[in-house]
């Protein structure tokens, strides 16, 4: 067991409006879910981070929680073969890489591979299978919940 002195913050991107960029906001729902979750989470299906609010929430999320680890959470497209993959970085997330933006964000990026990137990226997102998104949603969010529980945190459920 590690311990661990930062507050955990897992911050969520996505919408729910399109299919295969939901993954972020269900697996910040799932996470919110359960009470017994002990760190921060925003961007949720009622509440997403999208390309539209995305720098607001950034600011709030930096500025609220200074000394933090931000644990960041995004759906991306990638090679067919890799369609289900799920990939943790140590270098966070580009939340709007879609849009054009490279700005990274998070010191843990967790990214799912939800479509084929050779196609037009909107599209593609627009195609995926809600039901995919779901259960790989749920790999996400049990994945993020065994590690923090793995860690001895004195992070606080918000």
């Amino acid at each position: 067991m590690h311990a661990l002195t930062r507050q955990i913050v897992v911050v969520c991107f996505g919408t729910p409006s399109i299919s295969g960029d939901s993954l972020g906001p269900e697996v910040g729902s799932l996470l919110r879910e359960d009470e017994r979750f002990p760190a921060y989470v925003y961007g949720t299906l009622d509440r997403p981070i999208t390309g539209r609010n995305m720098s607001e929430w950034i600011s709030f999320v930096e500025e609220a929680h200074r000394d933090a680890l931000f644990v960041a959470v995004d759906a991306c497209l990638g090679d067919r073969r890799n369609l289900g993959k799920i990939s943790v970085r140590s270098d966070g997330v580009c939340p709007a890489a879609v849009g054009g933006r490279k700005k990274r964000f998070g010191d843990v990026g967790i990214i799912a591979v939800v479509g084929d990137k050779t196609k037009d990226a909107l599209s593609e997102l627009m195609q995926v299978n809600a039901v995919y998104v779901s259960e790989l949603a749920l790999k996400v969010s049990d994945m993020i919940k065994a590690a923090v529980s793995s860690l001895d945190s004195p992070a606080v459920v918000f």
